[in-house]
This record gives structure tokens, C-alpha cells and sequence, in this order.
């Protein structure tokens, strides 16, 4: 049986993703912050504590995570991440930072520790969760954004540089899912002021938001098919939308998007 590592799996895309990989035959280790409040009732998935923020929780996650394999990963799944609100313009530098520490730089850390092995092999599987919203200028989300872009980055970068090495490097751009991602989003900055001056602005944004998932809205399982599809497919392309919203939008500037959203804010003239 071959096994995959899937961060960011106590729910969402994470949790669909383990179980998609389980149905197709896998062994999975899901990488969870805390391994006591995500049960997964399935011989062969095996919860690990793992944040991705923490250099040495990556390192031990990914050591128990190869023991469980017996040798190198077959896949590794980068999902773990959340988004920051705010306006570019006083968004806390401190929460810009953790936001990449978690979206970008955990990320990384966890595709170094399980590289190695990986290369010895002579083969595997990476796939990285990011967003169609990487592309998009959404106003209040510039911080999510640029982690997520560096990471698409990263991602571009690895495929080429791995290649020799019979590992593939993909990802998924997924539009609006149906998940607790929004719970976690974290506000920062006037935004949190409803006298702020980008509290029209932030109102806007949210009413566009709910009739972007009211009409668009896709589930977890949907996207974790894909990830699948890309782990065992060995011509899957490198980059995969999800979504018919993920297609629409692809490209789009800053008028598109406030048009797609709705929001009432100065136009280019």
C-alpha cells in the first residue's frame, strides 16, 4: 500500500482528502495541531501531531509519518492554511507574517522534510492546496493573496527542479468551497473598525461574498477528488482550477472583481 501525508487534516479539503485517499486504497498520515480532537475511525489512517509553523513538530510529523510508511512518502499533501482580512494599508505586519508562516514557509517546510527520501526513492507526489484567489486582486485579502501566490511560486520552481528525480509537483486552485475556512479568517486593521475607512468597503465585501457562495459554492470532496486524480494520475497537468467560479474568474483585474462581488467602489476611469 502506498502512503500519503496530508497537512492541515482534522477537517475541510483536508479531512475529504484523507478520506478520498483511503477509498482509493492508501494509507494516510493525517498532519493535525492536535491529534486528540480529530478521530478518524480507519485502520489505516493515523493521526500526528504536526504545525506546520513549528520546525521541530515538522520534522517529527514527517519521521513518524515515513516510519508509518515504512521509507519515502508516495504523496505529500500541503493543505494547512487560512486566510487574513485586512487592508493593505494598516493590516498588522505581525499578522502578515504569521500568515505566511503558516500558508508559505509551513508549506515549505513540510515538502524539505519529506523531499529527501523522496529523491532516494526515485519517485512521488506533491500537491499543494492553494486558491484561484492567488490571481485575483479581492480587495482585503492582499495578505492572503501574496502568501498564496509565493507559494504558487515555490510550487512552480520544485516541479522543474525535482523532475529528474521521478517527483511530480502539482497543485489545485479551487474558487469558493463549502467549509469552515471563512470561521478561521483572521481580521486585522480598521477593518475591524465599522467607522474604519475601508468599512464600506469590507461591507461590500461581504455581501458579495455570501451570493459568490450561494452561487458558486463547491464541496471539500470535490476538490479532494482532484487532488487525488493528480496523486495517481501520472499526466495530470501542474496546475488544476476547480470550479466553475475558478474558471470565470482566472485573469480577471480589479473592475472584474468588483463587478463579480458587487461592491460599490470607485472604478478605473
Amino acid at each position: 500500500m502506498k502512503t500519503a501525508l496530508v497537512t492541515g487534516a482534522a477537517r475541510g479539503i483536508g479531512r475529504a482528502t484523507v478520506d478520498g485517499l483511503v477509498h482509493r486504497g492508501w494509507r494516510v498520515v493525517a498532519g493535525v495541531r492536535d491529534p486528540s480532537t480529530a478521530a478518524f475511525d480507519h485502520a489505516d489512517v493515523m493521526a500526528v501531531q504536526l504545525d506546520v509553523t513549528d520546525a521541530e513538530s515538522v520534522r517529527q510529523g514527517v519521521a513518524v509519518a515515513q516510519a508509518f510508511a515504512g521509507g519515502a512518502l508516495d504523496a505529500v499533501v500541503s493543505n494547512a492554511g487560512y486566510a487574513l482580512l485586512g487592508a493593505v494599508e494598516d493590516v498588522a505586519v505581525d499578522e502578515v507574517r504569521a500568515v505566511f508562516e503558516t500558508n508559505t514557509f509551513g508549506a515549505l517546510a513540510v515538502v524539505q522534510a519529506a523531499l529527501p527520501a523522496m529523491r532516494e526513492a526515485g519517485g512521488g507526489t506533491v500537491v499543494f492546496v492553494s486558491t484561484i484567489g492567488a490571481s485575483l486582486p479581492t480587495p482585503l485579502l492582499g495578505a492572503y493573496r501574496a502568501s498564496k501566490a509565493a507559494l504558487n511560486a515555490l510550487a512552480d520552481v520544485l516541479s522543474l527542479e525535482v523532475r529528474p528525480f521521478g517527483i511530480r509537483v502539482g497543485r489545485v486552485e479551487p474558487g469558493m468551497v463549502a467549509t469552515e475556512f471563512s470561521k478561521a479568517t483572521r481580521r486585522s486593521g480598521s477593518i475591524t473598525d465599522p467607522d474604519g475607512p475601508y468599512a464600506p468597503l469590507g461591507a461590500a465585501l461581504f455581501q458579495g461574498m455570501g451570493r459568490w457562495r450561494d452561487q458558486y459554492e463547491i464541496t471539500a470532496g470535490r476538490v479532494a477528488a482532484e487532488i487525488v486524480r493528480i496523486i495517481e494520475d501520472p499526466g495530470a497537468e501542474q496546475v488544476t482550477l476547480v470550479g466553475d467560479d475558478a474558471t470565470r474568474l482566472q485573469g480577471s483585474g480589479e473592475d472584474d472583481i468588483l463587478e463579480f462581488l458587487g461592491a460599490e467602489w470607485p472604478r478605473r476611469s
